[in-house]
């Protein structure tokens, strides 16, 4: 049995498509311009369980490499960076940001 796909579905489709474009802009102009400096500011704008099934990671996974931003891989800071609309530069420079907060080895010391 066919359904028949009513006007009503493509514009809640249109419409949930735009807010989630719309919480990716404003995590994009919050990392260029510095004012997101932690996780919890962006799970304000977007869950964890949303970014961790947009990065294609457990969960679990995805909670452990935030509470320990070096576990990141390299390909995984990639897909943060093409998530979010930013330079891999930004993604990066945000990350070791994270990681220098939560160290205490003088390697990060400035």
């Amino acid at each position: 049995m066919k359904s028949k796909i009513k006007p009503t579905d493509n514009a809640a489709i249109h419409a949930k498509q735009l807010r989630r474009a719309n919480r990716l802009n404003s995590i994009k102009n919050g990392l260029e311009n510095s004012s997101i400096k932690e996780w919890p500011q962006i799970f304000a704008i977007m869950s964890e369980t949303a970014v961790s099934i947009e990065m294609e990671i457990s969960f679990y996974a995805f909670r452990n490499k935030i509470n320990n931003p070096g576990e990141f891989t390299l390909n995984e800071v990639t897909r943060l960076a093409a998530l979010f609309g930013v330079k891999y530069d930004v993604m990066a420079d945000w990350l070791r940001d994270r990681i220098k907060a939560k160290s205490k080895s003088r390697i990060f010391r400035d």
